[in-house]
């Protein structure tokens, strides 16, 4: 996957963000010389979060990202995959499986990192292959159960995408696979396994709009808390309450459903896309299950977007539809936004348990109609930083003039997911 509105919104990292710079010109030799550079750390060593890994890859990104051209051609190469230790290849796989169109290459990089020497990098390659499994990886995965370490991830991963309870036993997985598993329907399994585990575990609806907006009785975000009057006080407790309660529910129970429902997300076959059609209406999935058919370039699904927008038209079905090429979403979202053009965004009157969320919420598609916007449009107009209604007023007049400055003539870069205006425009 390449739409970079959509990445923002799923899998945001340390070091990715809506304003990344235009990637350097860069060499095959300069991305092939920090590939081994990640290879050579200790696995015992190797983090995405820390250094020395971080600062690495902080140059790839710089380099290559963020559709990392280079880095996905050359670990393609069975050369340079052969020359990479199990740890580094599960690194690279977190990096590239942002991708859409990644999908067996990811596979194949995970499946090698459950030899990691590393505990961290293991777990993660255990939690990520049955995302990218495949039929081919079943006959590897049934060799490891006689390798001592990686056969425990290995049984856990063959009983989780086939449902069987074998011993595990490398000569009774052979036998059932000889039997019965050349024909087995593993994505199936997945997507009824799914349906039946999230159908138990329904989301609640989320009031988007109170959890965005200043409470009413709040003008500002300016002021601090202990300048405020009691009133005031009040109000801002109160909600900060309310998300540490409602909010917090919503967020742990995506922590429980977002890695089942995850398993599908990157499998391209077209039932998956229909499972998730299915969940476009839900009140609490809804807003995922769009962008993830967005992030997923499903067209076809516009039209069930569109549909569950007219039901409950929340931000991150909007969202969906404009990446996909549906032009009036900036329309729609420019409205929402003029509802609340007096009330600035609730940033500044988070606590820190409350700000704590705003990471999860947007991997599961809920942000504001302004942040929305800008990421449609590909341009900032300082939403966030407003204080006041007079600077939020200001800000929504920006993004109103550009929208009506370039109708007509917004051309969709299908490869990321955002609107250019066309030279006619300028």
């Amino acid at each position: 996957m390449k739409k970079a509105a959509l990445i923002l919104c799923l899998m945001p990292m340390a070091f990715l963000h809506a304003e990344s710079a235009a990637p350097a010109a860069n060499s095959e030799a300069t991305i092939l010389s920090e590939i081994q550079l990640i290879n050579q750390i200790p696995e015992d060593q190797l983090s995405d979060k820390t250094d020395p890994a971080f600062s690495i890859l902080r140059s790839l990104y710089d380099q290559d990202g963020p559709d990392f051209l280079m880095l996905r051609k050359l670990l393609g190469q069975a050369t340079v995959r052969s020359g990479l230790n199990p740890s580094a290849k599960c690194l690279f796989a977190g990096i590239i499986s942002q991708r859409w169109d990644t999908f067996t290459l990811s596979g194949n990089l995970y499946l090698a990192g459950l030899k990691s020497a590393n505990a961290d990098l293991r777990d993660k390659a255990r939690k990520k292959l049955v995302s990218f499994i495949q039929p081919a990886h079943i006959p590897v995965l049934i060799d490891l159960l006689k390798v001592p370490g990686p056969n425990v991830l290995a049984y856990d991963v063959l009983g989780e995408v086939t449902g069987q309870r074998i011993d595990p036993t490398v000569k009774a997985w052979q036998a059932w696979w000889a039997r019965d598993g050349k024909k087995f329907d593993l994505i199936g399994h997945l997507i009824n396994d799914t349906r039946a585990k999230m159908a138990s575990r329904p989301i609640h609806a989320l009031d988007q709009e109170r959890f965005w907006y200043l409470p009413q009785g709040i003008s500002d975000t300016q002021t601090s808390f202990s300048h405020r009057s009691a009133a005031e006080q009040t109000l801002i407790s109160d909600w900060n309450a309310w998300v540490n309660t409602d909010v917090r529910k919503y967020v742990d129970d995506w922590a429980v459903n977002k890695p089942i429902l995850d398993r599908l997300t990157h499998q391209p076959d077209p039932r998956v896309n229909d499972y998730l059609v299915s969940l476009a209406t839900d009140p609490g999935m809804g807003d995922y299950a769009s962008v993830v058919l967005a992030w997923r370039s499903d067209k076809g699904a516009l039209e069930a977007i569109r549909s569950a927008s007219l039901i409950t038209p929340t931000v991150g079905r909007i969202l969906a539809r404009g990446s996909i090429g549906d032009e009036s979403a900036l329309e729609e979202l420019l409205r929402i936004i003029e509802k609340h053009q007096s009330d600035p965004l609730t940033y500044k009157i988070m606590n820190d348990d409350s700000r704590t969320m705003l990471a999860t919420l947007r991997t599961v598609g809920v942000v504001s109609a302004e942040q929305a916007f800008e990421l449609l449009a590909h341009t900032s107009f300082e939403f966030e930083s407003a204080t006041t209604p007079k600077e939020k007023k200001k800000d929504f007049k920006k993004a109103k003039s550009w929208l009506k400055d370039n109708a007509g003539h917004l051309k969709l870069d299908r490869h990321r997911g955002f609107y250019n205006a066309s030279p006619e425009s300028k």
